[in-house]
């Protein structure tokens, strides 16, 4: 098996020289370093990585948890974190919980069996007991899309305040005053958060809060078209519907088909994130657009940086601004225009909570 050291020999430099130019850490001339490339070429060297690791104290492996793999939100997410780590030197473990915080745990122990530097985690409802002491053992991890930040856990997401108060409060702008709401999973920090844009949009616009136009989904879509058939079917129904994520809200679209009632002519529907299909759908959906792939980047950055040292500190909870979508679903126009953003005012919150 050829070494590091046959590398050296071949190239005419030092074993230093070739460590430096294989990690990057250290500056090689460019003609010192292409000779050591060469020399890798053609000896066909391949660098021990569980040596490496095991020098070094990592294993160069990133953990992530997705809570549902099966939501097109987490496809973007995994591959924003794995394009970021892959640059990084990092390669990624996946694990799936089904919304299920009993096998989060048990993966969080799978992947500290298999020595993971760092965890990246979208947390699922419920109690989070085993969190403290993961932390307190010196994993760095940071949640993702919903926020632990509470128990001292980094977290990345979007403002879900403010884009669920902008979707309302466009909603109203267009004459809307009854607005049913179908929210997510009970438990989870982003349907609270949704929860309290909306409560606060119809606050600053003087309409009071009616709970009978609430409905709590599991954010899926036959949780979505069963919330919103209940919605429809009140005798004093909304105008219009506001559901906070993407798979509910292709099964409030289903509903109101089930309902023989026309969107937007009968209802208005907007939607908490948006997806490629949005515009194949009749009529095109109206959203909130978050920024899927820069909240994953994010996410990536800051474990790598946990783990590298080069963060230290309290945890930090990084809000990303989303986009309002503004399409054809709330009767905004009965001709077909081009979809135009607004961007919602997003803010980067650095400190323990």
């Amino acid at each position: 098996m050829v070494t590091i050291r046959d590398v050296a020999r071949h190239a005419q430099v030092s074993v230093a020289t070739v460590s430096a130019v294989l990690t990057g850490n250290k500056y090689v001339s460019p003609e010192l370093a292409a000779r050591v490339r060469t020399s890798v070429s053609n000896l066909d060297y391949r660098p021990n990585g569980l040596a490496r690791s095991l020098k070094q104290q990592r294993s160069h492996i990133l953990g992530l948890i997705l809570s549902d793999i099966t939501n097109p939100f987490f496809t973007t997410l995994v591959r924003a974190v794995e394009d970021t780590a892959r640059s990084a030197g990092y390669t990624l473990l996946l694990g799936n919980t089904d919304e299920d915080v009993v096998k989060e745990e048990a993966y969080v122990e799978l992947l500290r069996s298999r020595q993971v530097d760092g965890l990246m985690l979208v947390a699922s409802a419920g109690e989070h007991a085993y969190l403290p002491g993961l932390l307190a053992a010196g994993l760095p991890v940071v949640c993702v899309d919903r926020s632990l930040v509470a128990l001292g856990a980094d977290s990345v997401l979007t403002d879900n305040v403010a884009g669920a108060y902008q979707a309302v409060s466009h909603l109203i702008a267009l004459g809307h005053r009854r607005i049913g709401i179908v929210t997510g999973l009970t438990g989870v920090t982003s349907t609270n958060q949704r929860l309290d844009g909306y409560i606060q949009a119809l606050a600053t616009h003087g309409i009071a809060f009616d709970p009978v136009l609430v409905r709590e989904g599991d954010s899926r879509l036959d949780g979505g078209a069963a919330r919103a058939a209940e919605l429809l079917r009140l005798p004093d129904r909304p105008t219009a519907l506001f559901v906070t994520n993407n798979l509910m809200t292709i099964g409030a679209m289903r509903a109101i088909d089930d309902a023989g009632l026309r969107c937007p002519e009968d209802i208005a529907l907007i939607g908490f994130d948006d997806f490629e299909w949005t515009s194949v759908f009749r009529p095109r959906l109206t959203t909130v657009r978050q920024p899927v792939y820069e909240i994953g980047k994010a996410a990536a950055r800051l474990l790598i940086q946990r783990i590298e040292g080069k963060r230290t500190g309290t945890a930090v909870e990084l809000l990303l601004p989303p986009k309002l979508i503004v399409r054809e679903s709330c009767g905004e126009s009965s001709i077909r225009q081009p979809e135009r953003a607004v961007t919602l005012t997003g803010a980067q919150h650095e400190g323990g909570r």
